[in-house]
């Protein structure tokens, strides 16, 4: 993965093979998106933000007089899509898939050139070969499907990465324009994701070290990279000055503590589930055969892996895994694919051997996640997958059997925790809440006429997109600054993003007129005196000054009605 790029030019034959390799995959890719496509509550919370500013409040979560708060993730998506409403009329639940599809298209791409430079033409190999394995392996790759849609910017976050990993292994440009590339896309990567900062801060590292050990021409193509990412400064800037914050909220909300036992029983599920255990001794074997034979790793490509292995580490060993599935190791399917192949030829094995060896690593990859999705599939209520768990031992080939037993116990235990909760769970509760929701046309009409109408929640993504008029508090603190700040929960588990919760009488001051708890009924209640402007600008203040000062409100933390959150 980190040799050097082959200079190869392709003939005529060999463009129109590795098109149609890429072509079939790109089949392959829609058919398995069109097999998960869902919508993830999560993803309508950037749809309220686009939809408070096409309203004419800005990026907010909830219209003037509330403070503003950044409760998304990625302000690139919410742009993104912002723009298309504005240019094509097409809403973002109706755009957002089709756009991650798109981009996912777009890392098949980048995976596609990537192997074409990384393993020239070897004997008995056709130039294709090697682009197909790879493509098969993370065509066929539950997770890497599964994040094709969502509404996240799961996607466009993947693309670009491969991208600037794409440019910083085997880039072909000049100096200066390959410098620029990889400075413009590591800009974008900070936009589409706070993750991206690492990548930014390697890339001006990768362009020096791409010009050898010389310092001498190297200032004008790190001068390129570090150009684009001046919008990178003036994003933070900006936020710091419309939010009042150096990050988004929603790092506050979710980082309660450093949660190693839950990250490292997540990666240890992922490897379990996708043949990391076969695949990992396979590219040890081979790098360390390379490695003898004197092919020695560049240094730029050397950065580019240290920086993947750090982003993963971040969230296995601090941030405790994800709470979606394997969300956050999704980037990683198409390089796994890559970095076994990449071993596999630098042993000294027959195009049978590395063949028989390769299928092995794809089958055992396949035997647990679709056993899981087979089982899961026709589950549609919400009460089958609230905190989804199925084992699947009992239905794998005998020789299989103590690797599923393992994966699920880790399984039991993650999902407890709310960590890597499968998609066929976030596709229900979707399609549960647009059974009990109204619909947004209806839901705009609800408070009509009323002053600040507020609406409390314990699931807030759909909710807030039904309900555009309408302040929807955040009792787990994703989109309100006081919640964030709040004290964690100390009773029963950890759960991940749901940890947060209000300060004593907070939900309660804002009289709220509607609230939807855990099982998702509509609870209404009498407000009595409307809520004027300067009470809710008291109310922040106050809560938001206890914060500050130190001392918290006296009082047992608000609890949600129906504790068990929305998953």
């Amino acid at each position: 993965m980190t040799g050097t790029a082959s200079t190869l030019d392709l003939s005529p034959r060999e463009r129109r093979s590795v098109a149609i390799v890429f072509a079939g995959a790109g089949l392959a890719c829609v058919a398995g998106w069109w097999l998960f496509d869902f919508l993830c509550d999560d993803a309508f919370i950037a749809f309220r933000y686009i939809s408070n500013r096409q309203l004419g409040y800005g990026y907010t979560w909830n219209a003037p007089p509330f403070l503003p708060v950044e409760g998304y993730t990625s302000f690139l998506w919410v742009v993104l899509l912002d723009g298309v409403w504005s240019a094509t009329g097409i809403e973002p639940p109706r755009a957002a898939d089709w756009l991650s599809l798109l981009f996912a298209l777009g890392s098949l791409a980048f995976v596609t050139a990537l192997c074409v430079r990384l393993f020239p033409r070897r004997e008995g190999w056709p130039v294709w070969a090697p682009a197909a394995l790879v493509l098969l392996a993370t065509v066929t790759n539950r997770t890497f499907l599964a994040w094709t849609s969502s509404g996240l910017e799961t996607a466009l976050f993947n693309f670009l990465l491969h991208g600037w990993l794409y440019v910083a292994w085997v880039g072909r440009s000049a100096p200066v324009a390959r410098g620029a590339w990889l400075g413009s896309l590591a800009a974008l990567l900070c936009l589409a994701r706070p993750d991206g900062y690492l990548f930014a801060a390697a890339t001006p590292l990768v362009i020096a070290l791409a010009r050898g050990p010389s310092p001498r021409g190297a200032l004008r193509p790190v001068a390129a990279s570090l150009a684009p990412l001046l919008v990178v400064v003036a994003h933070v800037a900006w936020r710091r000055v419309h939010y009042g914050a150096w990050l988004p909220n929603t790092y506050y909300a979710k980082t309660t503590a450093v949660w190693p036992e839950s990250g490292l029983r997540y990666l240890a599920a992922f490897a379990l589930e996708y043949g990391v255990w076969l695949g990992l001794p396979i590219a040890l074997a081979g790098g360390l055969a390379a490695w003898r034979r004197g092919v020695r790793p560049r240094a730029a490509g050397l950065v580019a892996v240290a920086c993947l292995l750090a982003h993963a580490a971040w969230y296995t060993l601090v941030v405790g895994g994800d709470h979606f599935e394997f969300r956050v190791y999704s980037q990683l399917v198409p390089l796994l694919g890559i970095a076994v192949l990449g071993a596999l030829f630098s042993l000294p094995l027959g195009r049978g051997a590395a063949l028989a060896l390769f299928a092995a690593f794809l089958v055992v990859g396949w035997a647990i996640p679709w056993t899981h999705w087979w089982k899961t599939r026709d589950l549609d209520q919400r009460a089958q997958t609230h905190l989804l768990f199925m084992p699947v031992a009992s239905s794998l080939p005998f020789p299989l059997r103590p690797i599923g037993a393992a994966w699920d116990e880790l399984e039991r235990w993650l999902v407890r925790r709310h960590v890597g909760l499968r998609h066929q769970e976030h596709k229900v509760l979707y399609e549960h809440l647009g059974r009990v929701l109204p619909s947004r046309e209806q839901g705009a009409r609800w408070f009509a006429g009323e002053e600040n109408p507020v609406v409390v929640s314990v699931s807030v993504g759909m909710v807030g997109w039904v309900f555009p008029n309408a302040h929807v508090i955040d009792p787990l603190g994703l989109n309100d600054a006081v919640v964030a700040r709040s004290p964690v929960a100390s009773d029963g588990l950890r759960a991940m993003a749901h940890e947060r919760r209000p300060p004593p009488g907070y939900l309660d001051a804002f009289r709220p007129e509607l609230r939807i708890g855990a099982d998702f009924q509509l609870m209404k209640t009498e407000r009595g005196a409307p809520l004027r402007d300067d009470e809710i600008r008291e109310i922040e203040r106050r809560y938001r000054d206890a914060l500050d000062s130190g001392p918290r409100p006296r009082g047992r933390p608000e609890g949600l009605a129906g504790e068990g959150g929305p998953g």
